[in-house]
């Protein structure tokens, strides 16, 4: 007598052989071990490394070959993008691509153009950059490029607001100097 049982209908009803049941059984558990389509950005810097001892699914930071879990609902990304946030070892190779992508996930990026001049006066103080820099035509071309919607000043105006940095910060050291109990004196060689 065969043991093997072959499939058979019985009033409309079929039904499989043992051997037929384990077959799909095991496809079932192949289709449910397919890996979900990545959808975070985090995935573009870490490397899916399959699952550890323990079961759980592992990634790797391409930075610092920091190991971290990653898989399931309780170890989902957020611990990837906090380690992004925090590491020093990232190397973005490309920062107008990243400016560009940033852009794109947040919409139109918003500038305001009193804040893009007092931080553009402080560069001009700090790195001692004459005020025909804004005349250069490709410093302008280069400003047009990061954001279209910037407003181009003239030298005049350069000039205006590092003056008024430097009546702003005079009069925070009259203030400093004032509120100082003690005499202070201020020598200089000229």
């Amino acid at each position: 007598m065969d043991n093997s049982i072959s499939m058979e209908v019985d009033g409309g009803n079929a039904t499989q052989n043992p051997e037929n049941m384990e077959r799909s059984e095991t496809i079932e558990d192949i289709k449910k071990k397919k890996t979900k389509a990545t959808i975070s950005d985090v995935w573009r810097y870490f490397t899916k490394l399959g699952p550890g001892d323990d079961g759980i699914d592992r990634a790797q930071y391409d930075g610092c070959i920091q190991k971290f879990k990653a898989g399931g609902k309780q170890y989902g990304t957020s611990t990837l993008k906090r380690h992004l946030d925090r590491c020093v070892k990232i190397d973005f190779e490309d920062i107008g691509q990243t400016l560009i992508e940033m852009q794109n996930k947040i919409g139109a990026l918003k500038i305001d153009n009193h804040v893009s001049r007092e931080l553009f006066a402080a560069f001009v103080i700090d790195c001692d950059v004459p005020f025909s820099i804004v005349d250069n035509k490709k410093f302008r071309n280069w400003v047009k490029y990061i954001n279209t919607t910037l407003g181009l000043i003239t030298r005049n105006t350069l000039k205006e607001d590092v003056l008024k940095i430097y009546l702003r910060e005079k009069e925070k050291l009259k203030s400093t100097l004032l509120a100082i109990p003690n005499r202070v004196c201020l020598t200089s060689d000229l």
